[in-house]
């Protein structure tokens, strides 16, 4: 049971931890709001040893590092550690521990069985007959095959109700090569696809995008004919560039992306996850505008919403459609019921009127839009 420490409301569907209610967040006086909020994501951050806000100077002469890749655009100084995690400065300027590279990374990988709990295995060749037989060698799911899990840690966000917290906690013993991991998937013809996700992919875009082209390469020395798909779930706020890197492997070799859109409304983005979703919505737009159908066979990206009780209601879902289905009313968009995790394990499981309103809206304005993970409504 949480209060609004803005116009005193009191719900069980009002999170404890945030302190703040739907309407107060999207109709009150912003500025008090949004302070309020950010207190709270730095609370919560200190937790785990991460900065408050991304490091963003305007002084350069005392920058040591600059990154790019995603919508924080760090700038560190001596001592200081990037918003994600990932790359960290001693009090002399040098790195930490080894930062991410395009042959480097923080990653746990393993094997998961065909078809996957992956929220697009609803239209992708791992789950059903699409792709066959450009994309895929089984005429219908792929059992007895593997997808790779590339688990990435560090994150651009900072979700209060993240499902793979762990990404937060960082170090070196999980630090992994690009080689190595390019010739375990290439010896293994059982692996039909790479799945990269998190936390987000974003601070590791160029080790992402290098593996798979030396897998792609390892594979074709072998000289064997061999599906093998690329598919990335980000929360789309990575450079232009290289998302479009991304979007290239996976439309040539069957993959496909999926955007994590947590909102539609920018403060609710930054109440829930602590950063703007002005990068996601832009490259979301610009990939599905120049990339979707263009496989006519098989979708190229995806939208995906986390049903987050009271936050995430229809009336935000039917935002987010409607912004897809201004591009293309025929892009595969999944609902995901919400379980209590990570800092809102006071919320419940999301009730079911809210999960059939949602579905509801979204039909209204998209023609493929499926929802997932229904088995949780018999535990509310």
């Amino acid at each position: 049971m949480g209060t609004c420490k803005f116009c005193g409301k009191t719900d069980k569907l009002i999170s404890s931890v945030l302190q703040a209610c739907r309407d107060c967040i999207l109709f009150k006086n912003w500025e008090l709001i949004k302070s309020h909020l950010l207190q709270v994501h730095a609370k919560i951050r200190s937790q785990v040893d991460l900065p408050s806000f991304p490091l963003v100077k305007d002084n350069f002469s005392q920058i040591k590092l600059s990154c790019n890749l995603c919508i924080n655009q760090c700038r560190l100084k001596a001592g200081e550690v990037s918003y994600c995690g990932l790359k960290r400065l001693d009090a002399s300027g040098l790195a930490e521990i080894p930062f991410p590279s395009k042959t480097t990374a923080y990653m746990h990988g393993y094997l998961d069985p065909n078809p996957t709990n992956c929220c697009n295995a609803w239209f992708c060749p791992a789950g059903t007959r699409r792709g066959y037989p450009t994309y895929s060698t089984h005429e219908g799911p792929e059992f007895g095959t593997y997808s790779y899990a590339a688990f990435f840690y560090g994150c651009s966000f900072n979700c209060l109700f993240c499902q793979n917290a762990s990404h937060k906690f960082i170090s070196e013993k999980n630090l992994v090569y690009v080689d190595d991991i390019a010739k375990q998937i290439a010896s293994n013809e059982k692996i039909t696809c790479l799945c990269y996700f998190g936390g987000t992919p974003e601070p590791h875009l160029p080790f992402s995008i290098n593996l798979a082209r030396q897998t792609l390469k390892k594979i074709k020395n072998l000289g064997k004919k061999r599906v093998m798909r690329f598919c990335w779930e980000w929360n789309g706020t990575g450079r232009a560039h290289l998302i479009e890197e991304c979007m290239k492997i996976a439309f040539e070799t069957g993959g496909n992306i999926k955007f994590d859109l947590k909102s539609f409304n920018e403060r609710l983005n930054i109440a829930l996850c602590g950063i703007s979703n002005e990068r996601t919505l832009s490259n979301f737009k610009f990939l599905a505008e120049n990339y979707f159908g263009k496989r006519n066979e098989l979708p190229e990206l995806s939208g995906c919403t986390l049903l987050v009780p009271h936050y995430v209601n229809h009336e935000e879902v039917e935002e987010i459609a409607r912004f897809i289905a201004s591009i293309n009313e025929d892009i595969p968009y999944s609902l995901l019921i919400f379980h209590p995790d990570y800092k809102m394990k006071d919320l419940p499981i999301t009730p079911r009127e809210q999960v059939e309103k949602c579905l509801h809206v979204a039909k209204k304005h998209l023609k493929n839009v499926h929802v997932g993970n229904m088995f949780l409504l018999q535990f509310q």
